[in-house]
């Protein structure tokens, strides 16, 4: 029966000692068990009082079980924000390391609670660990270091920049027309970009059919560049890229650019009537050499064999123009060379330099390419000027450019 109730008693005894053990920890008093005095006032004082007793910091994690989170501890401490919190009545830590009345080894209590009703204050700071948040908090009374509590560090969304907005596209051009292989001027700096900068142009001209006959990209800011001007009416057409590679064009970055042909070929045919009377047809080819879009020069060789009258003879013909044009209208004013085998003697048949005018008009075509013209013309020599009525030619023809 002794035995008996001996051994009741000694399991007893290990019930009460566990359950004292397991018991939560009501703290009412700072300072009593310091892990360091005196009492912390700043930041660069916690800092200095875990870096002086390493050691020791690195033992009370190992008496609560953390020793893992000792490294980090220490490493974030000096790089984390630390805030000073009033800790109110039913705060609670799960674990916190202290030393007894201040002295002795450290020693571990788990399950605390905060129990006055006045407030402590204590530095409060985040470690983070493996994708867990822990929170430290060490009173200032006593140093003691504490744990929290702990929590799954919340995935930071990030949202997607916003999509990159095309750049807007700006020019002007000058001139628009010139002749073939000058430069013009293509000026795109109105052009923007609402959310970067542009980067770069490119320069094309493009033919009717829509493929690109020349391209220049023109690196950098600048967004100025000379072009050579190919022949023929195209477009040009100005492309604009953003720093991050987005391209944009725009009607107002695409004009008709011409590029006049310096020197083409020409040939006339036509009917002149002298009233003496003999009437010619007459065939010429040459060309023509522009100085502008405005004023050329044209050099004709040709042949004028008589077909019908009773004066005059068939001629060989060397002509120099100085042309006017405007619209698609043409003034020729010149000298021509009247050359024959006939009887010198007589005004209808010799040979003669002669003063040449005309006037005509294009009737077909575009002004750069192929088309034809009909035009008047009168020449007589410069000795026959006062009989111009009956020994000057007067005709009519058409004019084909090449």
């Amino acid at each position: 029966m002794k035995q008996k109730l001996f051994s009741f008693f000694i399991m007893a005894l290990v019930l009460v000692s566990v359950s004292v053990a397991n018991a939560a920890t009501t703290l009412v008093e700072i300072g009593r068990s310091p892990f360091h005095q005196p009492p912390l006032k700043t930041k660069e004082e916690l800092i200095s009082m875990l870096q002086t007793k390493a050691p020791e910091v690195a033992k009370g994690f190992a008496l609560a079980g953390r020793s893992d989170l000792y490294e980090p501890f220490m490493d974030q401490v000096t790089k984390t924000q630390i805030d000073l919190v009033q800790f109110p009545k039913g705060s609670q830590f799960e674990w916190m390391f202290y030393k007894k009345k201040g002295k002795g080894t450290i020693r571990i209590v788990k399950d605390v609670t905060w129990g006055n009703d006045k407030p402590f204050p204590g530095f409060q700071f985040p470690v983070d660990r493996d994708g867990i948040r822990y929170i430290f908090v060490i009173p200032l009374g006593c140093g003691n270091v504490a744990l929290m509590g702990e929590s799954k560090i919340p995935e930071v969304v990030v949202a997607p920049p916003p999509p990159n907005k095309p750049p807007q596209c700006g020019m002007t051009v000058t001139p628009t027309k010139t002749f073939c292989g000058e430069n013009v001027t293509v000026d795109a700096r109105t052009s923007t970009d609402p959310d970067g900068e542009i980067a770069k142009m490119t320069i094309a001209f493009v033919d009717e059919s829509g493929k690109a006959i020349s391209q220049k990209v023109v690196e950098g800011k600048t967004l100025m560049s000379e072009v050579a001007v190919p022949c023929g009416t195209n477009t040009l057409k100005v492309t604009v890229a953003d720093n991050k590679g987005l391209e944009a064009s725009s009607p107002a970055c695409a004009v008709q650019v011409t590029g006049m042909k310096r020197v083409r070929f020409l040939a006339d045919l036509g009917y002149y009537r002298q009233f003496d009377p003999s009437n010619y047809v007459f065939a010429r080819a040459g060309m023509e050499y522009k100085f502008t879009e405005q004023f050329g020069l044209i050099g004709l060789l040709g042949w004028a064999p008589e077909v019908h009258g009773k004066d005059g003879a068939s001629a060989f013909l060397a002509d120099l123009l100085a042309e006017f044009s405007f619209s698609r209208y043409f003034v020729d004013l010149g000298v021509g060379g009247w050359i024959t085998n006939g009887d010198s003697d007589l005004p209808g048949e010799n040979s003669q330099l002669d003063m040449i005018a005309g006037f005509g008009a294009r009737v077909y075509g575009e002004p750069e390419k192929f088309n034809a013209s009909l035009f008047v013309e009168a020449r007589s020599a410069f000795d026959e000027f006062d009989e111009l009525g009956r020994y000057g030619r007067f005709g009519v023809g058409v004019r084909f450019r090449f």
